[in-house]
């Protein structure tokens, strides 16, 4: 008999001791947030928690890299927007230059006005973004793409180097621009019926000529140059636009992944507090019971037991 009474008290003490433990372990929990407080408490909660956080990270990275490739293009289809409002100006004053009303001295007015567009488009052509890289120089991002020399001509001094970046999912979008494709390659009819392949700064300084010169047929080319170069310039911010709403799209996809695993991150360690809070009340109850039970046990002589 008391072999048999120590072995129930041994028993019963074991479960008050693991229920004691379970108490502390839902108490841990609701105070922590977290099912293990410490790895060692579920070192498999731990693992998967370390391999979801890194998962996390590389999103993070990931739309960190897309949002700065979004803001260079923003900048510079807002450059080109600039650009574009220059050639549209151009154009403007080039019909109205070539109008029979205007003389010679009005023409030279207009002069004034179109030579001031040649300070501004270099301004914009020579813009950098905001870590000093150049936007229109192709990949001599640290080149000057556009010299004045000093007979007023413009040279470009970038290269013809696409970068492409990796957006996810397969896709790559081109994310810098070679300049002397965006404000040149423009198509010029010679008066011998020959092409010549000339920029916008050439527009800008032969209408300059032209109507300072008083010659109506040199003004009315420049119409027509204008006019192209608007237009080369409008497909670019479309070719802008399109690629802005691509990395838009793979944002998107991140935000969602990135629900999803906080979720899963969330499930595998963090409290469920309302489980928690269920499993410690039936706790509490199935201790104070058994810590009563182990109070009358106690109480009880060996002649009760005979």
């Amino acid at each position: 008999m008391r072999i048999s009474t120590n072995l129930y008290f041994s028993t019963l003490n074991q479960r008050l001791s693991e229920q004691q433990n379970e108490i502390a372990t839902l108490q841990t929990q609701l105070a922590s947030g977290k099912k293990a407080a410490t790895a060692s408490m579920d070192s498999e909660a731990a693992m998967a928690g370390l391999r979801m956080n890194s998962i996390l990270q590389e999103q993070s990275d990931h739309k960190f890299s897309l949002q700065g490739a979004d803001n260079r293009l923003r900048q510079e289809e807002s450059l080109v927007g600039a650009m574009q409002k220059i050639s549209d100006r151009i154009q403007e004053l080039s019909i109205t230059a070539a109008s029979d009303t205007y003389s010679a001295e009005d023409r030279k007015m207009i002069a004034s006005e179109v030579a001031q567009y040649k300070e501004q488009l270099l301004s914009y052509a020579n813009s950098q973004d905001e870590s000093g890289n150049y936007m229109f120089s192709g990949g001599a991002s640290r080149t000057k793409p556009f010299v004045l020399n000093a007979d007023g001509s413009v040279t470009y001094s970038g290269d013809q180097t696409a970068i492409n970046f990796d957006i996810g999912g397969g896709e790559k979008i081109r994310v810098n621009s070679i300049g002397s494709s965006v404000i040149g390659n423009i198509t010029r009819t010679n008066a011998d019926d020959s092409t010549s392949q000339i920029t916008a700064f050439d527009i800008i300084d032969d209408l300059v000529t032209a109507l300072n010169g008083n010659n109506q047929t040199n003004i009315s080319r420049a119409m027509t140059e204008a006019e192209s170069l608007s237009s080369s310039l409008v497909k670019k911010q479309v070719e802008l636009g399109i690629s802005q709403n691509r990395i838009s799209n793979r944002l998107d996809i991140i935000e969602e992944k990135t629900i999803l695993y906080k979720d899963i991150l969330s499930k595998t360690v963090d409290t469920d507090y309302t489980e928690a809070i269920t499993k410690l009340s039936a706790n509490m109850l199935a201790l104070e019971a058994a810590q009563s039970t182990f109070a009358k046990v106690s109480q009880l002589s060996l002649f009760d037991y005979i």
